[in-house]
């Protein structure tokens, strides 16, 4: 049933039970009371388009999950347990979450602008975050509201939440010196991923604080993928003076590591030592040796996401000012075995 049947049920005009319906002060409590007895007794089911003209606002956010190829699919569980957390922060004022995916840049860009000039959502969560990322810049021109999984040099003074990239890589290397290692080699993402560039500096202030000098030729970049990991460690120890450590960005390229070493008869923890960054799943438990990393609340952070979105709706809620959240979510050191490798 839908509004127009309701008013004439009632014998009331459809302003009348509109207001009724959204508990303005313009109708007595008695029209008011009246009105939502019907409603919950004739099923009444309001009109979402015309609820949302006359509210200005969609009441939907939009997640815009990382670009990723066929290969590319080790976020998949971690982003859906992120959703989840985002989704009950943004429930708690009658928002729902819309999730989109793309393989090119040139999609995503297309697809972004399609849900903003159709004003599809409220606003936007950006993952994937490049450090000349022209998806920031469009977002910021257009002064559409926007979070962003990871930091950036693009889109201006904006709201972000990022792993904290930096303290993982400086532990991993305090932890790999420790067990005596000075040649340690950094497996990492490409395609100008601002998550590299700032594990990349954190590793290379670590390496200086322990006296270690760095060497570009130490540090590749790859697929972030399984197959990335294995190319990495393929070229770094077919190279001239190959590493005794290597740190990854995340497990997946770990995972190809233990490929290539177990092909080349060696042995992670024992032969070259590995440790496997941020990890996203189950499957580092599994392994052996069980991989050390570092691991995420993902659900909390999927929460304080959603928070920070909420932050840049005030229209959501009259009583939420505008702020800007900008926020490194911590990571926690899991130390397993894989990472001592030979005493140098």
């Amino acid at each position: 049933m839908g509004i127009k049947k309701l008013a004439n049920h009632l014998n009331l005009s459809i302003a009348t039970v509109s207001r009724a319906l959204n508990a303005s002060d313009e109708v007595s409590a008695a029209t008011r009371q009246r009105v939502l007895e019907a409603a919950a007794e004739l099923g009444y089911s309001p009109n979402k388009a015309a609820e949302s003209l006359r509210k200005g606002r969609l009441d939907t956010v939009g997640l815009m999950l990382p670009m990723r190829s066929p290969e590319e699919n080790y976020t998949l569980s971690l982003f859906l347990t992120l959703a989840d957390g985002i989704q009950e922060s943004l429930s708690k004022s009658q928002l729902d979450l819309a999730m989109y995916q793309s393989k090119t840049d040139e999609d995503e860009l297309t697809r972004l602008k399609r849900i903003v000039e159709r004003r599809q959502v409220d606003g936007v969560i950006i993952s994937g975050t490049r450090r000349h990322d022209p998806r920031l810049d469009y977002l910021a021109e257009k002064n559409f509201p926007f979070v962003a999984f990871g930091r950036s040099e693009s889109g201006g003074e904006h709201a972000w939440i990022d792993l904290d990239f930096e303290t993982a890589a400086e532990q991993a290397i305090e932890r790999l010196v420790g067990f005596g290692h000075t040649r340690i080699a950094i497996g990492m993402p490409g395609q100008d991923a601002m998550q590299a560039h700032v594990y990349l500096n954190g590793y290379q202030r670590a390496l200086k604080r322990c006296g270690i000098a760095y060497d570009a030729s130490l540090a590749r970049h790859d697929e972030l993928s399984e197959r990335g990991g294995y190319r990495v460690t393929g070229a770094l120890l077919e190279s001239a003076e190959p590493p005794t450590a290597i740190i990854f960005q995340s497990d997946c390229m770990a995972i190809g590591a233990y490929r290539k070493l177990a092909e080349l008869g060696l042995r992670p923890g024992k032969d070259v030592a590995i440790s496997g960054g941020v990890l996203t799943g189950e499957v580092p438990e599994y392994l052996s040796p069980r991989l050390t990393g570092f691991s995420i609340a993902v659900r909390e952070l999927g929460i304080r996401m959603g928070e920070a979105m909420l932050a840049r709706l005030p229209s959501v809620n009259a009583q939420r000012s505008a702020t800007l959240v900008q926020e490194v979510w911590p990571l926690q050191l899991k130390a397993r075995t894989s990472d001592a490798g030979p005493q140098t």
